[in-house]
C-alpha cells in the first residue's frame, strides 16, 4: 500500500503519520474466536484464516455470482482462495478491495494490486509466510492495547487473558431474550437454582463479577429492525422489587412456555432495563447495536447460519422507544452507563450524536454518544457522513474510538483505515476553513477519537 494512501492533503498527512499511526489499538467489540487465540492456532492456509470466517467476503462472492460451492460449500481450500482472489480486481470502490491490500501488506509484506501474480503464485508465497505465523504472531502484527472478543453470560472465561489484554465484552442478547435453557445454563455456572425474576437478576450479577475479574469493561445488545420497548406494568404501588406481571411472565419462561409478542417485549424490557442498571454498577460501557435486519433469505440463513452475511439495513430507530428506555435507565438506582448508540442505518447519525447532549452524568464526557459507523457503513463514505454528523450535532472529540465488529484476525487493519479516513476528513475541513489549521489542537482531538476516549474506559485494568 502506498504511504499516503487515502491522505490528499499535508494537513491529512501530518496528523496521521505523526499523530494517528503511533497509537495503539483498543478494540472494543469484536467476535474473533478466544480458542484460536488461546491455542495459539496455526492456520493451514491463507483461505482457512483470510476467508473462511469472513461473511463480509462471502457476501460479496454472491454478489458477483460465485456458487455457494466455492463460498461455504464442499469445494477445496484452494479452490475457494481462488474464487476470492478472482473477484478482488471487480470490487474497486469497496471497502473489501482496501482492506484486502491492507491485511496482505501489514501481515504477509505482500502486494496484491495490480493482480500481476496468479492466484496460485499468491497461494504459495501466503502460505509459505504462513508457516511462521501463529494466531498470536498475527495479532502481534499490530499494537493492540485491549482486544475485547464477545462472550454469552454464561460461556467458559477460562480461555481469556487479562495480563494480555485479551478481555471478554459481554454479549448479552440471551440474557434479554431469556428462555428455560439459558436459565439452566446459568444454575450450573453460579451452583443456585433460579425461581424468581429477583433470584435471577441476582445470579446476572453474581456472574457479572466474573465478567469483572476477567477484564470485561463492555457489553453489548442488538436493538434490531423493529426494536421496541415499554415502560414497566408492574402491579401495586410502584415499588422497585413489585414485578408484579413481569414475575408471571418469567414463570412462565421457567415452566417452559412461549411468551406473547406482547408479553416478550414486556419482559425484555424489564431485563435490558435492569441489565443496565448493572452495567452502570460494575462499570461498563453499554453498546446498543441498532436498525439490523437479520430475516432476509431464508435459503442463505439454511446454508449459512444465522451470521452468514445476508442481513440488510432496517427502518429508521423507533426514537420514542429509545428515549423512554434512556430515560428509564437513567432513573434507576445507578443511573446511565456510559452509552454507545451504533446505527446501521445512515439515516439514524443525527439521530444517535444529538442524543449525545440529551442525557448527562456529573464528571462523566458524553455519557451517550454515537458509536463508530458499523457494519454494512464502517467504509470511507459510512465514516466520513458518520463524522460529518457527529461533529456538528455533538462533539467529536468525546468519540470513543473505532472498532472492527470481525471474525477475522486479519480486520485489526480496519483502525488504520478509520485513522487515514478520519486524517483526510480533517484535512479537508481544514482546507475549507471548517476547523482551524492548529496542528495542536487537532493532534490532541485525533488521539482522543483513536485511543485516548477508548483507553480511559478501561484504564482501571
Amino acid at each position: 500500500m502506498k504511504k499516503d494512501f487515502l491522505l490528499t492533503s499535508e494537513c491529512a498527512r501530518e496528523l496521521y503519520h505523526n499523530c494517528a499511526a503511533k497509537l495503539p489499538i483498543v478494540d472494543y467489540h469484536n467476535h474473533l474466536s478466544v480458542a484460536d487465540i488461546a491455542s495459539d492456532r496455526r492456520f493451514e492456509n491463507i483461505s482457512q484464516l483470510w476467508i473462511q470466517v469472513d461473511p463480509y467476503k462471502h457476501r460479496a462472492m454472491r454478489i458477483l455470482g460465485v456458487s455457494e460451492k466455492y463460498i461455504t460449500g464442499d469445494a477445496s481450500d484452494y479452490e475457494k482462495f481462488k474464487a476470492w482472489y478472482g473477484c478482488l480486481p471487480r470490487l474497486a470502490g469497496n471497502a473489501l478491495f482496501d482492506w484486502s491490500m491492507m491485511e496482505f501488506d501489514k501481515v504477509f509484506d505482500i502486494e496484491l494490486h495490480p493482480f500481476t501474480k496468479s492466484a496460485e503464485q499468491v497461494w504459495t508465497e501466503a502460505n509459505d509466510k504462513l508457516k511462521d505465523l501463529t494466531a498470536t504472531k498475527i495479532l502481534e502484527k499490530f499494537d493492540i492495547a485491549y482486544c475485547a472478543p464477545c462472550a454469552s453470560l454464561v460461556e467458559d472465561l477460562s480461555l481469556f487473558n487479562k495480563g494480555k489484554g485479551i478481555c471478554p465484552s459481554l454479549r448479552g442478547d440471551d440474557i434479554v431474550g431469556v428462555n428455560r435453557s439459558f436459565v439452566k445454563k446459568l444454575e450450573q455456572c453460579i451452583g443456585i437454582e433460579i425461581d424468581s425474576l429477583e433470584v435471577f437478576e441476582k445470579a446476572i450479577q453474581k456472574r457479572l463479577e466474573a465478567f469483572v475479574e476477567a477484564g470485561c469493561k463492555y457489553s453489548d445488545h442488538a436493538l434490531d429492525d423493529g426494536f421496541d420497548y415499554v415502560q414497566d406494568d408492574a402491579s401495586g404501588s410502584g415499588n422497585v422489587r413489585d414485578t408484579g406481571k413481569n414475575e408471571e411472565r418469567f414463570q412462565a419462561v421457567l415452566r417452559g412456555e412461549s411468551l406473547s409478542e406482547k408479553d416478550s417485549v414486556c419482559l425484555s424490557s424489564h431485563i435490558l432495563k435492569t441489565l443496565a442498571g448493572l452495567y452502570a454498577r460494575n462499570g461498563f460501557t453499554m453498546q446498543l447495536h441498532i436498525g439490523a435486519k437479520r430475516s432476509t433469505s431464508t435459503r442463505l440463513r439454511e446454508i449459512a447460519g444465522p451470521a452468514g452475511g445476508y442481513a440488510a439495513i432496517g427502518r429508521c430507530v423507533n426514537v420514542k422507544a429509545l428515549t423512554d428506555m434512556l430515560d428509564d435507565i437513567e432513573k434507576g438506582e445507578y443511573g446511565l452507563p456510559k452509552t454507545l448508540l451504533f446505527a446501521l442505518n445512515p439515516a439514524d447519525n443525527a439521530v444517535m450524536s444529538i442524543l449525545s447532549g440529551s442525557y448527562s452524568k456529573d464528571g462523566v464526557e458524553a455519557i451517550v454518544s454515537q458509536g463508530p459507523a458499523w457494519w454494512w457503513c464502517d467504509h470511507y463514505q459510512g465514516m466520513w457522513e458518520m463524522l460529518d454528523k457527529l461533529s456538528v450535532y455533538g462533539v467529536m472529540s468525546t468519540f470513543v474510538g473505532m472498532t472492527t465488529d470481525s471474525r477475522s484476525l486479519l480486520s485489526f487493519v480496519r483502525h488504520d483505515y478509520f485513522r487515514r479516513v478520519l486524517c483526510q476528513w480533517i484535512g479537508e475541513k481544514v482546507g475549507k476553513g471548517v476547523l482551524p489549521d492548529d496542528y495542536e489542537i487537532l493532534a490532541d482531538i485525533v488521539t482522543n477519537m483513536c485511543y485516548r476516549n477508548a483507553a480511559k474506559t478501561i484504564e482501571a485494568l
